[in-house]
């Protein structure tokens, strides 16, 4: 009977460990109002790249935020413009709390 409880208690502490690594899905305007290093998960529209390198512009319905998307985390970035796409990453604040997704995973749905 031990040996089942520890074992589901294992199962148990394994399932939410990955469930964590996803990220809470959340819109837009739900990220920008979240703390710094916050786990996300958004859906929405990679419109157009930023000024800066690596950098994007993705929009939902309740606005857009820049997500960072390093060139190793999709194979061809003209693939995913215009495209909906999940991504999965961290929130990042600046000094000036403008919040941006440091994206570590991209997947398009459309």
């Amino acid at each position: 009977m031990k040996k089942l409880l520890i074992t589901l208690c294992l199962l148990a502490c394994t399932f939410s460990t990955l469930a964590d690594g996803q990220g809470k899905s959340v819109t837009v305007k739900q990220a920008k109002s979240l703390h710094d290093d916050s786990r996300v998960t958004l859906t929405g529209k990679i419109t157009a790249r930023a000024n800066d390198d690596d950098k994007y512009w993705l929009e939902d319905s309740t606005g857009r935020i820049k997500v960072d998307i390093d060139d190793d985390d999709w194979e061809d970035e003209n693939v995913a413009i215009g495209k909906t796409v999940r991504v999965t990453g961290d929130t990042d604040k600046d000094d000036d709390d403008h919040i941006e997704i440091d994206v570590d995973h991209i997947r398009v749905v459309e």
